[in-house]
């Protein structure tokens, strides 16, 4: 039997990569999904555009908000990071999309729930989106429930994969669009130098 490990780099080329969040606007029927995680600030622009482009339905960020900020290890810049989540919340909530937060480890739970005016915030579990189920949380983990997609973050492994029924998906390694209609799943690659940002150029990190 194959190991998640050989699982997900067998699949990985089974995934479609794409460059720019207008190149999917021909494929995509919609409702669409967006999955993110560990967003460094300076990449908000360009997470922002890409709402504006595919307009989702709904966003689960699977945590750690600001990830320019390491608040596990740097309780003393909470003001920054506040401000910056603020940024982030107000830029994803602008809109009529449903927002989910999964706290990670350099986030702080009052905080989101003082700046969020319409999201939901979790720290990790079962969703039912679109009559899909979704388990999801920042830390890669194997739930007790049947889903049809896991979402996760904090780290490069394990990578995308499809074991059984379920489809993995990393949001570390990409900004994932799911069609709920048909459960197609699309990659956009985040920025140039998004892992510098994240403190995170090993491909064996994890902060």
């Amino acid at each position: 039997m194959k190991s998640l490990v050989e699982v997900c780099k067998s699949l990985m080329g089974k995934f479609t990569s794409i460059h720019r969040p207008e190149d999917l606007l021909n494929d995509v029927k919609g409702p669409v999904l967006l999955h993110i995680s560990d967003t460094p600030s300076e990449i908000y622009p360009f997470i922002f555009k890409i709402i504006d482009v595919l307009k989702p339905k709904y966003i689960i960020h699977t945590g750690d908000l600001a990830d320019n900020v390491k608040l596990e290890i740097n309780r003393d810049r909470i003001k920054g990071y506040s401000m910056l989540v603020k940024e982030l919340v107000e830029g994803l909530e602008n809109t009529d999309t449903k927002v989910y937060y999964f706290m990670g480890n350099h986030d702080d739970y009052d905080t989101v729930s003082k700046l969020s005016k319409k999201g939901t915030i979790l720290e990790e579990g079962l969703l039912t989106i679109e009559e899909l189920n979704f388990t999801a949380g920042h830390y890669y983990k194997e739930y007790p429930y049947k889903a049809d997609f896991n979402l996760f973050g904090h780290s490069f492994e394990p990578c995308h994969y499809k074991n059984g029924g379920t489809i993995g998906l990393n949001g570390v390694l990409s900004i994932n669009v799911i069609d709920l209609s048909n459960k197609r799943v699309f990659h956009l690659n985040y920025p140039i130098g998004t892992n510098r940002l994240r403190g995170m150029e090993s491909k064996k990190a994890g902060l």
